[in-house]
């Protein structure tokens, strides 16, 4: 039987002052190096379920664990570290820090966690290394590395974002639909991008997306609306 990186059971998430829970998911589990697509139209609760798994929030009731680690156990101060060594999180909107150039911005992530930077010292490599190796496979020309990050198309600062994600090679990695603002061509050739750093160093990854064109590129399909027992979110 496969490890598991991501396992939960009877996991309800309910917004202050909600009187209905936006999640109820009765189980839930992503072995370690599986590559998901989550799908489901906007308003399903993809980024509610994101939270959870990223730590952000926790369940209103039942259980979730990460790489064996029961994140309702951590404080939010020991989920946040957590979040920090383990997991590289792709945002929509990126989140790059646009005074910083693109090459702080990839580091930032090892600057934020002794973990990362402990990772790739086992493997004799330096962070600087690292990053230089992410941006180039990555498709960043080295004359653009020592530029703010505001001044990169969308398409360049995806790409710096999912540098700075994969640094250290966490052992998951959840990107929220980042595929949104790209064509086909773009977008595929991005997905096969990231592909091939998740499976040279065994990353679980968690795509979400509304798009179910892009199933191909994974090896399992979770619909949300199949999963999510909410009333009305089916």
């Amino acid at each position: 039987m496969a490890e598991l990186c991501i396992t939960g059971q009877q996991i309800k998430f309910c917004w202050p002052k909600q009187s209905q829970p936006t999640l109820f998911i009765p189980a839930l589990a992503v072995a370690k190096g599986e590559r998901i697509l989550l799908r489901g139209p906007s308003g399903s609760g993809k980024s509610t379920l994101l939270s959870l798994l990223a730590g952000i929030n926790q369940p209103s009731s039942g259980t979730l664990s990460i790489l064996g680690t029961d994140l309702h156990r951590l404080s939010q101060r020991q989920r946040d570290k957590f979040r920090a060594d383990h997991i590289g999180y792709i945002f929509q909107q990126f989140n790059l820090l646009p005074y910083l150039s693109v090459y702080r911005n990839v580091l930032l992530a090892c600057d934020f966690s002794t973990a990362r930077k402990k990772k790739l010292a086992a493997l004799n490599i330096k962070p600087e290394s690292e990053c230089e190796r992410l941006l180039t496979h990555l498709g960043i020309d080295a004359k653009l590395w020592h530029q703010q990050a505001s001044q990169l198309s969308v398409g360049q600062q995806q790409r710096v974002a999912v540098a700075r994600a994969l640094i250290g090679k966490p052992e998951l990695i959840i990107a929220d639909e980042p595929t949104s603002a790209l064509d086909t061509d773009a977008r595929d050739n991005f997905l096969d991008l990231l592909q091939q750093e998740c499976t040279s160093a065994a990353i679980t990854l968690v795509f979400v997306t509304h798009d179910a064109s892009l199933g191909h590129h994974f090896d399992r399909i979770i619909e949300l609306s199949e999963i999510n027992q909410v009333e009305g979110k089916k």
